[in-house]
């Protein structure tokens, strides 16, 4: 009789009650192994491995356990998936048919141990898609009856959860005021009324130390207590809850809690924020241009114009080297995002280093120098402050170029038109020229420019990397455990896939950990790692292989 493994999926909506020493999942996992102790006559065996979602909503697929479960199904690990019940798997007919999807690709059975149908015979079939509409339905009511509920609460004032905004606190599903905090916000108006515009009380309050509101997750990590940043600041001007109101779809309610902010001072400011709005005009988009469209350039002296592309509804944008008729050389491309931000830090690090504005005027007064030397630095806070269209009127008066070459990237601008902007005269200096962070690399068969982030920037670590090396510990651990008859009745390329999975649990301990603290070289991805043609077994040859400095 062939052996046929099982696998026991959980879920549980919300994470009330998880912390018990016998929860819901715990609960659903006993019935489904007590119902597959039941079939060990047919040759059913249970897998050690526990695919738990705790929290997660049945209306999306987008949940860790069920990620994992899916891809072993697709691996050949798994012959059998047992829930409790079918809404415990999903609640979307359309989600349904994509799990099915890949079952069926993997000759992999579905069994409900609370619900008896087949899925072998058209009435089977019928069965379980009236079984998922009512599960569908379930959840859509139950959707509709908790909008109901916030809707009835908000129009009474009640506060319904959320972000917490600076000056408050929650205490009993409530918000009280936190003084401190709400004297902030209150001097966050007044000082706007004073300021010519949001970017200018932008860079005022990074020099003063004012920054967002400190909070402690669940988990006891800490966020917040970080600078404003222009939308941030935009929400803190904007939100009527420091008048004490509650919005809810575009209707405004009196609230429960107390307002922060005269109606006074909240009316001034909201008038202020209209009047340096530009108001579109019906039916027309706003014209939005790329900050360095018309000075960026290539190798080749070809302009780079912004193009975008769009995947899996996301638009991207980026530089890229205008193609000629007759132009056989290699196309630059570098995505427009991380560029400007680059070439903002770039020429505002210079802005912002006292000794270049000496260099470039030593023979001025004492006190002229010590102006020119603020007003350049005001600059340099200004230009990382501003949105995109401001930051390129800036970068247009310093007559600002940038070089593209297969080797890097420079910034090059106007010592003159710098003078001028800061009220002095005209000399005969050269163009200042900065240096863009950027190293050569590889795309596939494609050399390309990669921008090196900024320095002192502490980067989250891949996730997808890591993922992959944990996957690599357990299929070694999975091919060990394997019989030769398992091995032989293994199709070859689904084995040639574990074993090429495998070789990664043997790398270096120094790479290893590199990848978890997310300090692996940049050119070091998942993507690149899994199709490595060979891999060395010499740790220092690892290294090498994958851009790690020599130990």
């Amino acid at each position: 009789m062939p052996r046929l493994r099982c696998a026991i999926y959980t879920r549980k909506s919300t994470e009330e009650g998880l912390d018990k020493a016998f929860n819901s999942l715990d609960a659903q996992r006993e019935a489904c192994a007590a119902y597959v102790l039941s079939q060990q006559h047919e040759g059913w065996t249970l897998l050690p491995d526990y695919y738990d979602d705790g929290g997660f909503s049945g209306g999306t697929i987008e949940r860790p356990a069920l990620r994992q479960l899916l891809a072993d199904v697709k691996s050949g690990r798994i012959d059998i998936v047992v829930v409790y019940k079918i809404d415990r798997l999903t609640r979307s007919l359309a989600d349904f048919a994509k799990i099915v999807e890949v079952l069926d690709a993997a000759d992999t059975s579905f069994v409900s141990v609370t619900q008896a149908f087949s899925t072998t015979n058209s009435m089977g079939r019928l069965t379980l898609n009236v079984l998922l509409s009512f599960a569908q339905f379930e959840r859509e009511v139950i959707t509709e009856r908790i909008r109901d509920k916030v809707a009835a609460s908000k129009a009474r004032g009640m506060w319904m959860g959320g972000c917490v905004p600076l000056g408050y606190r929650a205490e009993n599903r409530k918000l009280v005021v936190v003084e401190d905090e709400a004297a902030t916000v209150v001097t966050i108006m007044e000082r706007y009324l004073q300021s010519w515009s949001v970017a200018e009380l932008l860079v005022a309050l990074h020099r003063d130390g004012f920054v967002s509101k400190r909070r402690i997750g669940r988990d006891g990590s800490k966020r917040g207590g970080l600078p404003f940043c222009r939308g941030a600041l935009y929400a803190i001007l904007a939100n009527r809850t420091y008048v004490g109101e509650v919005v809810h779809q575009g209707n405004v309610y009196p609230g429960e809690h107390e307002a922060i902010v005269s109606r006074e001072l909240f009316d001034a400011v909201q008038a202020r924020l209209a009047e340096r709005t530009n108001p579109r005009a019906p039916g027309c988009k706003r014209k939005s241009k790329s900050m360095l469209m018309g000075m960026i350039f290539d190798q080749f002296g070809r302009p780079m114009s912004p193009v975008h592309t769009r995947n899996h509804g996301r638009r991207y944008r980026y530089y890229a080297s205008s193609l000629r008729d007759d132009a056989r050389e290699p196309t630059q491309r570098l995505p427009a995002g991380e560029l400007e931000a680059a070439v903002c830090r770039a020429v505002a690090s210079w802005l912002g280093d006292s000794s270049n504005t000496r260099l470039l005027v030593a023979e001025l007064k004492t006190q002229a120098l010590a102006r020119m030397i603020s007003r350049c630095a005001a600059f340099g806070h200004q230009l990382l402050a501003s949105s995109l269209l401001e930051a390129r009127e800036m970068l247009l008066a310093f007559k600002l170029l940038v070089d593209v070459r297969p080797n890097g990237i420079t910034a090059n601008f106007d010592a003159n038109a710098l003078l001028a902007e800061v009220g002095l005269e005209q000399t005969d200096a050269a163009r200042i020229e900065v240096a863009i962070a950027a190293t050569p690399a590889t795309f596939g068969h494609e050399p390309r420019l990669r921008l090196d982030p900024p320095a002192g920037l502490v980067t989250p670590r891949d996730e997808r990397l890591v993922e992959l090396i944990i996957r690599a510990f357990v299929v070694r651990e999975q091919l060990l455990a394997m019989s030769p008859d398992q091995v032989a009745a293994t199709p070859p390329t689904s084995l040639r896939h574990l074993e090429r999975v495998a070789r990664l649990s043997y790398l270096d301990p120094v790479i290893v950990a590199a990848i978890l603290d997310g300090a692996q070289p940049r050119t070091l991805t998942a993507r690149f790692l899994s199709r490595m043609a060979s891999l060395p077994l010499a740790w220092s040859e690892q290294r090498s292989a994958l851009g790690f400095a020599s130990a």
